[in-house]
């Protein structure tokens, strides 16, 4: 009797010990702490982000090539279907490799994990790679308003002071999906909305003080504000 207690106590310990292993790891590659693991710097290195780039112009090209010759609005509405597709892919991919890079107050790296970046060279810097014109010192070091209005055209800003957060948030998500610019009081990141959830990816100032992608709705930096503003890129400029 003793020695089958034993067996089934080893047994239920054995099975709660893989259960706690799965959901600590599932848990860990949730969390943004995995960008910081050499594995994840290994993965996403310097170098396939220099190809990647490289492989982001030319499809760009290609589909500016084909904006530029098409002869009806109908051809035209296709190539942008395919090029917001495209742009969307592109900037997942790019986001990829600086989740991680530490952030700085006067960070302004342009390498992935190599020095520090604050959240406004971030922006830009994002953008730049990704062939989205913009001049990347002089907005980083703009107010967000200013990088705003200046990169997205004014029928795609949403503007908000003292609203509440649920509302500039379901206001901001009418618009439709994409990839936005978000002013705050005293921050900028980018909004990415997918249909399913909106995610808030930036360089913060916070426990991590890096790089990160978390959901919007859990994010105090929104939350807090007292002014908020965002603006849709639209890929029509990226095809200029």
């Amino acid at each position: 009797m003793l020695k089958r207690l034993k067996r089934f106590l080893f047994r239920l310990l054995l099975k709660l010990s893989i259960v706690v292993i799965i959901l600590a790891a599932i848990g860990f590659y949730l969390s943004p702490y995995k960008y910081q693991t050499p594995f994840y710097r290994w993965y996403y290195s310097h170098s396939d982000y220099k190809i990647l780039l490289s492989e982001i112009k030319v499809k760009q090209d290609s589909l500016k090539k084909e904006y530029q010759a098409a002869k009806t609005d109908s051809e035209k509405d296709k190539i942008l279907e395919k090029a917001q597709k495209t742009f969307k892919n592109s900037f997942e991919q790019v986001c990829k490799y600086w989740y991680g890079t530490k952030w700085s107050y006067s960070g302004t790296t342009q390498i992935p994990s190599k020095g520090k970046i604050a959240c406004g060279y971030f922006v830009t810097t994002i953008l730049r790679d990704l062939g989205y014109p913009i001049d990347r010192i002089k907005m980083a070091q703009a107010a967000s308003e200013t990088l705003i209005r200046k990169t997205v055209d004014k029928k795609f800003i949403k503007l908000k002071v003292n609203a509440g957060f649920g509302d500039f948030m379901e206001e901001v998500e009418e618009m439709g999906n994409g990839i936005y610019i978000l002013g705050l009081d005293t921050h900028t990141g980018f909004l990415f909305i997918d249909g399913s959830s909106t995610h808030f990816i930036h360089s913060s100032n916070g426990i991590l003080k890096g790089v990160r992608n978390q959901m919007a709705f859990s994010s105090n930096t929104i939350r807090r504000s007292k002014y908020r503003v965002a603006g849709q890129l639209q890929v029509e400029r990226w095809l200029k």
